[in-house]
Formats: structure tokens, C-alpha cells, sequence
């Protein structure tokens, strides 16, 4: 794996001169900030459950078949270790819900499906399918649980305040809490009819039926998802063209967050496959492995600045880890498969 060290460098590179065009098209104002929104729900909602639809409608073997598992075996492994590891954290280093995602989730869609059609070929784009599956099913759940936990509980303390300083308690209290009720019931349904989540289950149906689409739509859905990481990397550059580079520096705990993010996370990972790599048949093909990899490994979630925006909850810092992380994935990423390479071997 250590071969394909290069060639990652350089389509790392030609996403990153995607992102200088946003930067570009915002300096010469041609764009604004705001026209970055329109861009993120149409990458959102229609880009990445075309996408996952576009996955699961390739055909495969029965070997196909086996390894798409085994990658659904290592996806998840990924993911639930993220989520022990930022848990774990979050007392400790007094985590705010934007820095444990940013740790925990991955851009694994955006980022990596242009790298792996690149450096590895499209026909493992079906086995990335398996950690976007697995990363759409926690971040549409727990990632909006953990938004809403902490704001819930950021704004019950709020109101233990006004109570306080007020004497109105018990009318507050009642109020929010019939509140907070109506967003409980409909939270389940949102997730529900969320597109990404609909995508899947679609996606699940075409793959275990062997329904096919016709021509025009198949033809159509490919084309879009294509479309994800080039799209990504403008509104990357969009926003990081409307604020000061200085700004993003200025925030401390933001090297805190990109190191667990890219580095000290991916490498327990690596470690955990290194130590379960001597049950026989677990990596007897280390490039599937290396398709997890490249997910588990990738910068922060853009999932994570849209929920600040959509929650209130620091939304420039989110896109500063953001805008950071994907910055530094050009020393880290290759660092990490080349180690992979070493230690695997």
C-alpha cells in the first residue's frame, strides 16, 4: 500500500486546487458566503443520497458480495470505536458537541469517493458505499441525538437561571418542556424521511431485489453523485475565502480536535485491525481494508457544520475544524497509508 503514497498526494492536491477556486470566485466576488448554502443542500440532500443509491445499484458476485461484508464488518468497527473513543473524551477534555463529531465523524462521501476513483479505481466505489452507509445511519441518529442532548441541556440551565433572577419558574419550566415534547415526537420522523436515510433503504431494496433502474435515471443518479466531491471542495473554498485564515488559527482547541481527528483516532484503528488481522481470511485483500481506511481517516464531517447552522452551536468554529482538517489531510492522509503499508505488511 505504501505505492500508492503519490498518487493519493496528487489527487489530495487537485481537491485542494478546488478549493482555491471557491477561495478565488469568493475574493473576486463573484460569489458570497451565502451562496455557499444553496450549494450544501444540494450536496446534502441531493448529491449524496444519489450517491448511495448509485452504490448499491452495481452488480455484483458472490465475491462482490463476500468483501462488501467484510467492508460492512470494517466500517462499523470504525465507526463504533469513534464513537467509544469521542465518548469516552468528552468529560475529560469538556467536549462540546461540534468537537466530539468533528472526532467522531469522518467526510468519508465528499472527500474520499473522488480519491478512491482515482488512486484505487471506481469499481471499489461500491465497497465505500458500506462506511457511508454505516456513517449516514449514525450521524442522521446519534449525531443529531447528541446536538439536541446538549442543547437541551445547554438551554435547561439557561432557563434554571432566568428562573432564578425572574421568580416565574414554574410557568417557564412548563412551557419549555411542552416544547421540547413536540420536538421529541417529531425527531423520529425527520430522521425518518431525512434523504440520506430514505437513499439507504432504497439502496438496500435495489441491492437484495436486483431490481434495475432504467437507463436515463440510472445514467442520472451516477452523474450527480459524481458530482459530490468537486461540489464539496467549492464550498469548502466558498466559505474559508469569506473569513480570515487568521481567524481559523485563532481558535485554540481547533489543533486539539484536528490531531484526534486525523491522526490519533485512524492509528487506534489501524492498531485494533493490526491486532484482528491474524484471524485468517480478516485481510487477506488489504485494498478493501484500505478503502475503510481512507474514510476512517478523512477530515472532519461537513454534516458537522450544517448541524450548527441548524442548532445554533458554534457554527463558525464548525466550519473552521472543518476547513482545517481538510487542509491538513494532505500531510496526514499519506503519513497514515503509508504507515498502514508498514504495519500490515
Amino acid at each position: 500500500m505504501t505505492n500508492l503514497v503519490f498518487p493519493l498526494v496528487s489527487k489530495i492536491l487537485s481537491l485542494l486546487v478546488l478549493v482555491g477556486a471557491g477561495v478565488v470566485l469568493v475574493k473576486t466576488k463573484l460569489l458570497k458566503k451565502e451562496d455557499s448554502v444553496a450549494l450544501s443542500k444540494i450536496s446534502v440532500f441531493l448529491l449524496s443520497p444519489c450517491v448511495i443509491v448509485s452504490s448499491f445499484s452495481m452488480k455484483v458476485d458472490g465475491k462482490a458480495g463476500q468483501s462488501l461484508l467484510l467492508c460492512f464488518f470494517y466500517a462499523i468497527l470504525a465507526n463504533f470505536l469513534f464513537l467509544f473513543l469521542g465518548t469516552l473524551l468528552r468529560k475529560p477534555l469538556h467536549l462540546s458537541p461540534v468537537e466530539e463529531m468533528s472526532m467522531e465523524y469522518t467526510n468519508c462521501g465528499n472527500f474520499v469517493l473522488p480519491i478512491v476513483a482515482s488512486v484505487l479505481g471506481e469499481e471499489y466505489l461500491l465497497y465505500v458505499s458500506a462506511y457511508i452507509t454505516v456513517y449516514n445511519l449514525l450521524v442522521w441518529t446519534h449525531g443529531i441525538h447528541l446536538f439536541q442532548g446538549k442543547a437541551g441541556q445547554h438551554k435547561e440551565e439557561q432557563c434554571k437561571e432566568k428562573q432564578s433572577e425572574e421568580k416565574q419558574s414554574e410557568e417557564k419550566q412548563s412551557e419549555e418542556e411542552q416544547s421540547r415534547g413536540g420536538q421529541k415526537q417529531n425527531a423520529f420522523l425527520k430522521i425518518l424521511l431525512n434523504p440520506n436515510i430514505l437513499a439507504i433503504l432504497f439502496g438496500v431494496f435495489l441491492f437484495f431485489t436486483k431490481v434495475s433502474l432504467p437507463a436515463p435515471i440510472s445514467f442520472a443518479i451516477s452523474d450527480l453523485g459524481k458530482m459530490i466531491g468537486p461540489i464539496s471542495m467549492l464550498i469548502t473554498g466558498i466559505i474559508l475565502g469569506s473569513m480570515s485564515f487568521k481567524k481559523i488559527l485563532s481558535y485554540r482547541r481547533i489543533y486539539m480536535v484536528t490531531a484526534f481527528r486525523l491522526l490519533f483516532f485512524p492509528f487506534i484503528y489501524l492498531l485494533l485491525i493490526s491486532v484482528l488481522s491474524r484471524i485468517d481470511g480478516f485481510l487477506d485483500n488489504p485494498v478493501l481494508f484500505l478503502v475503510t481506511f481512507l474514510s476512517a481517516m478523512a477530515p472532519a464531517a461537513a454534516n458537522v457544520s450544517q448541524f450548527a447552522i441548524l442548532y445554533g452551536k458554534e457554527e463558525e468554529y464548525a466550519s473552521c475544524i472543518n476547513i482545517f482538517t481538510t487542509l491538513c489531510t494532505i500531510i496526514s492522509m499519506p503519513i497514515l497509508v503509508y504507515l498502514s503499508g508498514v504495519i500490515l505488511k
